[in-house]
């Protein structure tokens, strides 16, 4: 089976799985109780779906669940469970992303192709596990699509996601959508890891964008040393774009809102600086850019790549 994207299956060559727990039934139940249920109904009667988007926090928890999914199909007894618990069941098929906070590529998805278009080997059907969906490029997505539309046997794919939102529309309008209800222990770990990636990394974007903003020459060193190895999570970046386009909202508007309407009013002597030194519509180019740096995340380049373009392309126009 092909290595690439660790895909995880009954290669054992492939590296040490993200998740190897035993207990994933239990996991999963404590986690999803009402979904967890509701997923034992449907396979009792039958009615599982071919394509499932299932959404909501829980990043290993949402593993567990799919990996009891494949329990649940291929089989609850302890050697099949312990094979799905060890990503070593040739019918349990895993996409994971190459490291923490990458995307999806379209070699890995390209990699599945074997899969995808030969049936199961010793189960019902075949079973796919796409994780972190959300950063699928679009031509990752339309590779996928293309072999979803026609499989080749009987397959329960799984599209595991953190935001729904950020879905790719062509995914989301093929899948049917599972809203998970975590449980009150998960929704509280979910809120306090945002809280403390908040205290932790938001100054640090700040100092970031205002290096960039004064063509700091640690500018890049910054970024590699202290801000990028904070930031592992697709949700993550999400975060740290929402914050740098929150500050280039605040430099276009200081000089016509009331203070107490900026996003960071603590940096109004940041503000009144770049307002002297740059013209409106250079600041406007600004925050135009980050909007932009947003939007690459849909084609095919990474995190750091799309921070570095950012940083350059803001002390370019800044002159």
């Amino acid at each position: 089976m092909a290595k690439q994207g660790k895909i995880k299956g009954a290669n054992p060559e492939n590296n040490t799985p993200v998740l190897a727990d035993t207990d994933f039934l239990g996991r999963a139940e404590r986690a999803y109780p009402d979904n967890f249920g509701q997923f034992q109904q449907v396979v009792a009667e039958d009615r599982l779906s071919h394509l499932y988007l299932i959404g909501g926090p829980g990043q290993e928890e949402k593993l567990a669940l799919a990996q009891s999914l494949a329990s649940f199909v291929l089989g609850r007894d302890s050697l099949t469970k312990q094979r799905i618990a060890a990503f070593d069941h040739p019918d349990f098929i895993t996409v994971l992303a190459e490291k923490p906070g990458a995307a999806i590529k379209i070699a890995q998805i390209r990699a599945l192709v074997p899969e995808l278009t030969t049936t199961a080997l010793e189960g019902s059907k075949k079973i796919f596990v796409i994780d972190q969906v959300e950063t699928l490029t679009t031509a990752a997505a339309n590779s996928l699509l293309k072999f979803i539309e026609e499989p080749a046997g009987p397959q329960l794919i799984l599209l595991l996601t953190n935001r729904v939102a950020d879905v790719l529309p062509t995914i989301k309008s093929r899948a049917q959508l599972v809203t998970l209800h975590a449980s009150d222990a998960i929704n509280q770990s979910h809120v306090e890891a945002r809280q403390e990636f908040l205290n932790q990394a938001q100054p640090i974007a700040v100092k970031w964008f205002e290096k960039a903003m004064r063509a700091d020459v640690s500018l890049m060193a910054y970024l590699q040393q202290e801000l990028l190895p904070m930031v592992t999570t697709g949700e993550q970046e999400g975060q740290v774009l929402a914050w740098l386009q929150a500050l280039g909202r605040d430099l276009t508007l200081y000089s016509y809102v009331d203070k107490s309407q900026l996003n960071f009013p603590n940096l109004v002597g940041f503000y009144q600086k770049m307002n002297q030194t740059y013209t409106a519509d250079q600041l406007l180019q600004v925050s135009e850019l980050i909007l932009e740096a947003d939007k690459l995340r849909t084609v095919n380049i990474s995190w750091q790549s799309r921070l570095e373009k950012l940083g350059l392309e803001m002390t370019m126009i800044l002159g």
